[in-house]
């Protein structure tokens, strides 16, 4: 917490009331990818945002499920809880800082494990795409996934829910919402998991890949001073699943969800996250400070051999810690959206730093039974390797618009960073209880970067806006911490990304639709690969770039009767990448790019025609969402690929009181396999992927009071 918020926290009056959001006309969805909310309507960029009532309604449980409806997203995800990694328009990562990052409550999420949270007690979840550095640093190179969680109510509110499905599948929840004092408004939740595993090993019949977790996060808003708001938040998570659910691809293909290992490991993940965000609100000019600590600490356990041969066996460890810091100050946020009728300026400008400290170590443990199969007779022992990483980085960023007479917004926006990182690692063998040093070192590089952003949009009518953009995306280079002779250290990821689009609004039929088309370029893009000792590192392609179309919207189509639909295109090309295997790349498509996607979802309900007892004025629905992704490779040799669709209904009764929900995911049991790579050094056209979510059917009872 900075001094600033803490000294006026001190100061509060306990007779101010708490102060409350900027009025939200009836149906209106808002945005806050310009720091500040505002109508989706008026927003000249490409953005999806999905309310607490959609979330509710199509069942959505975590950010890829949501993003699903969102054009030419696609969630590269393993079992394990932190490894789900978001590509948008083919701009994505690995194991290595974020190139979509993700925000809860203006607090960024640095850590690449930060994406796969909950979807509990929220406002809403914006997906942004296309570069956000301007205003949301390095990280937001190909988009940004911001969380909004609920905001205290005026008045007491609790919930409370239980969910069953197939598998075992449980979860409970209970929320608090409303006063603590007469100044002090409090959010609070908790949410408890668990289902057994979807994948069977044959090599001891157990379920493998069981989900065990219990998550919280509890918020406290109150006024300081005369317009200022203090929000201290916290939110945390302890997840205990089950290992890792891998095996060759091919066999995956003949017979989904079956593994044959003779070792079944874990993946604990603990996360602890508070945070402070101070803001006033002036006549002439807002100012924010965001002060945030997060603590991260993984530990996974494998079979790296992928066999049920005793062979190789993987541990890795991860404990991370980074502080943030941001100070800005912008014009006041305007009570009255409607565009000016004379010339304006709205600016924004701010400073941020944040330090990050982690160690990690991974060790492959070579065991006897692998001796002449996969290593040499006599060479079994523990391969381990660890690091310490220190990181600093600071940004001065800025943006400013004028609005002209007649609807015509000119932006322009800069954002300086620069980052210095250091790696102290070393590298053991142990063997029959003696350890030998094989290799270490130190690395220490600092990184620099100036990202400009230029868009004009135009206000064609009350209704249509049309824009265009060209913005620069950078994301610092750094080291691997285990990685091929060579290539420890990798460097900067730059991209420029351009946009057309349009959006109307149909106010009558409360509907809105969007279409843009992109062009991404670029330079020494950060590409995720594996090695069978290294495991997974980083390395540069040359160039490559990707173009398309987005179309998406969302309406009211008849009475009782909303949906929405997205549809994507998109092709790709590297223009220059040798891969591990040797293989010139060149002209192949970027991995885990999908060539189209197609998104539709539908909710239908009505009055019921007679009365339900102690419940009053239900109302019944029906609905059901399909989500199909084109061909993606996995690989940027281009050696498999996949394409699937899922199907999900929802079907339920709903009151104020008290609310029943049945609901099918994947209804046709889709075989579909996220995401894949290649174990072997001398075996490209082999892979070792997991399968997707299988059919779970299940209902959910929630409590509203």
């Amino acid at each position: 917490m900075t001094l600033v918020p803490l000294f006026l926290a001190i100061q509060a009056d306990p007779a101010r009331p708490v102060p409350a959001p900027a009025p939200q006309k009836q149906g209106e969805t808002l945005v806050s990818a310009r720091k500040v909310d505002e109508p989706l309507a008026d927003y000249p960029g490409s953005a999806t945002v999905i309310g607490a009532d959609e979330i509710d309604a199509y069942q959505l449980q975590t950010p890829t499920d949501a993003g699903r409806r969102v054009p030419e997203l696609y969630f590269s995800e393993f079992t394990s809880r932190r490894l789900s990694f978001p590509f948008v328009r083919g701009v994505g990562s690995g194991t290595n800082d974020p190139a979509v990052i993700t925000y809860v409550d203006d607090v960024p999420q640095f850590g690449f494990g930060g994406t796969n949270l909950p979807l509990f007690d929220l406002e809403r979840i914006e997906f942004l795409r296309g570069p956000q550095g301007t205003l949301y640093g390095k990280n937001a190179l190909g988009g940004l996934i911001h969380v909004h969680t609920a905001r205290p109510g005026s008045e007491p509110e609790y919930g409370a829910s239980v969910g069953v499905g197939s598998y075992h599948e449980l979860g409970v929840s209970g929320t608090y919402s409303g006063p603590l004092t007469s100044s002090v408004g409090l959010n609070a939740g908790l949410l408890s998991t668990r289902r057994d595993g979807y994948t069977v090993n044959d090599f001891t019949g157990n379920d493998v890949d069981d989900r065990e977790a219990f998550f919280g996060r509890g918020s406290l808003l109150f006024e300081p001073t005369q317009g200022s708001e203090l929000a201290l938040g916290v939110f945390g998570e302890r997840s205990r699943d089950g290992g890792f659910a891998l095996s060759e691809l091919e066999g995956l293909r003949d017979r989904p969800h079956r593994i044959n290992q003779d070792f079944e490991g874990l993946s604990n993940r603990d996360v602890l996250s508070p945070s402070a965000v101070y803001r006033t609100h002036g006549s002439d000019y807002d100012f924010t400070s965001v002060s945030a600590y997060q603590h991260w600490d993984v530990l996974e356990t494998s079979d790296f051999d992928f066999s049920p041969i005793d062979g190789v066996r993987r541990r890795t460890e991860e404990d991370q810690g980074y502080f943030y810091q941001e100070l800005r100050i912008g014009t006041p946020a305007a009570e009255d959206w409607h565009l000016n009728e004379w010339r304006d300026v709205r600016w924004l400008v701010g400073l941020s730093g944040y330090v990050s400290d982690s160690s990690r170590e991974s060790a492959n443990i070579f065991r006897p039974g692998g001796e002449g199969i996969f290593f040499p007779v006599g060479a079994a022992g523990t391969d381990t390797t660890s690091g310490d990483f220190d990181d600093l980085g600071l940004a001065l960023f800025g943006e400013g618009t004028l609005v002209y007479e007649g609807g015509l917004e000119l932006t322009a926006g800069l954002r300086a960073d620069v980052e210095d990182k250091e790696l102290d690692r070393s590298r053991t063998f142990e063997q029959g209880g003696v350890v030998v040093p094989t290799d270490g070192g130190s690395e220490d590089d600092t990184f620099g970067e100036l990202s400009p952003r230029f868009a004009v949009a135009y206000h064609v009518d009350d209704d249509t806006l049309t824009y265009v953009s060209a913005s620069q995306g950078w994301k610092a280079g750094g080291f691997n911490l285990a990685a091929p002779s060579g290539q420890i250290d990798f460097d900067s990821e730059t991209s420029w990304s351009y946009e057309l689009g349009v959006r109307h609004s149909f106010p009558e039929q409360r509907a809105q639709v969007s279409a843009s088309v992109f062009l991404v370029d670029w330079e020494d893009m950060q590409l995720s690969l594996f090695d069978p000792v290294a495991g997974g590192y980083i390395d540069n392609a040359g160039e490559s770039r990707s173009q398309g179309l987005e179309l998406e919207g969302q309406a009211e189509v008849v009475e009782n009767l909303q949906g929405y639909a997205s549809l994507g295109w998109m092709s790709s090309e590297i223009d220059d990448f040798t891969d591990n295997f040797g293989l010139d790349t060149s002209g192949n498509e970027l991995p885990f790019a999908p060539e189209n996607t197609l998104a539709l979802g539908l909710q239908y309900g009505g009055e019921m025609p007679f009365e339900l007892g102690v419940v009053e004025a239900a109302r019944w629905f029906v609905g059901g969402d399909v989500n199909y992704v084109g061909e993606y490779f996995y690989d940027p040799g281009n050696r498999e690929s996949d394409q699937y669709s899922l199907v999900n209904f929802q079907a339920g009764l709903a009151s104020r009181l008290v609310s029943l929900t049945f609901w099918l995911r994947n209804a046709f049991d889709e075989e579909y396999f996220p995401v894949a790579f290649q174990p072997s050094p001398v075996a490209p056209d082999t892979f070792v992927a997991e399968s997707g979510a299988p059919r779970v059917l299940g209902c959910t009872l929630s409590l509203h009071l």
